[in-house]
């Protein structure tokens, strides 16, 4: 059955939504997200271990537990796209973009006609062809298609950054993510997230969707920085799933240590 994205619907209802990679490539721990709450899940092939059929197995642990799941591909090409859609996936992350040109293709590639061009063939998404929209009334699946599945370009560039407001402007485009250690990096103040020019870049990002009407959204490790980023105006924040690991785990191993253990 298709249903409409639920973090997109959540955010035009007012709401903020809250996610994180997923680097540990586990069902179990896909599904435990979902369990505890967590909005979205953001498989992540550009850095994490896993690729297609991985995808594939995290995106059904996600529905399983109604956690939306989307995926970071390893790059813009058409068979990354193509297929983490065809699997499942109801957005991507579209890593380390620089020109116009590149995010055109992307949509190209991300969304069906009239807005793209994307390939159609009978996959997972649309029950192998079952799905009656499929057997009966194709344009509606494509519509259907172009309005839940959502390409998110990640802002981790100067180049991307400097273009922003061109990018945000390209119908298809349904929002930006700040990767704020690459863009920090690639402006030469490598993690100095209180540096006023990397302040000045995250609110133009910001003030670019805004006035676009697109989703914006960035990472938050801790409770502290997702209250500051959702009170500058961000519609949602992500963490990673080995951060969450390793922060239960110590605050675990401390307590028992404290005990002289």
């Amino acid at each position: 059955m298709l249903e409409k994205n639920k973090v997109k619907e959540k955010i035009l209802k007012g709401g903020k939504v809250v996610g994180a990679f997923c680097n540990l490539n586990s069902t179990a721990a896909v599904e435990i997200l979902g369990q505890l709450g967590l909005d979205f899940v953001v498989i992540d092939t550009e850095h994490g271990p896993g690729d297609v059929e991985t995808a594939a197995a995290l995106v059904m642990a996600a529905e399983v537990r109604g956690l939306t799941p989307f995926v970071r591909v390893k790059d813009a090409e058409r068979p990354s796209i193509l297929k983490m859609l065809d699997i499942g996936a109801m957005g991507l992350f579209i890593p380390f973009v620089k020109s116009l040109a590149e995010i055109q293709q992307v949509v190209a590639y991300g969304k069906y006609r009239p807005v793209g061009d994307r390939g159609f063939g009978f996959t997972r998404k649309n029950g192998y062809g079952l799905e009656p929209l499929v057997a009966d009334r194709v344009e509606e699946y494509f519509a259907w298609a172009n309005e839940n599945t959502l390409l998110i370009p990640q802002c981790e560039t100067v180049e991307c950054l400097e273009q922003i407001e061109d990018i945000v402007a390209v119908p298809g485009v349904d929002g930006i993510f700040i990767g704020p250690f690459d863009l920090s990096i690639a402006m030469g103040i490598p993690k100095q997230f209180e540096h006023p020019d990397f302040a000045a870049a995250l609110q133009r990002v910001l003030e670019a969707c805004k006035g676009a009407g697109k989703l914006c959204l960035t990472m938050a490790l801790t409770p502290e920085e997702a209250k500051r980023r959702f009170e500058e105006g961000f519609d949602g924040v992500l963490t990673v799933d080995t951060s969450l690991f390793i922060t239960g785990a110590k605050q675990h191993l401390d307590g028992i240590r404290e005990y002289g253990y």
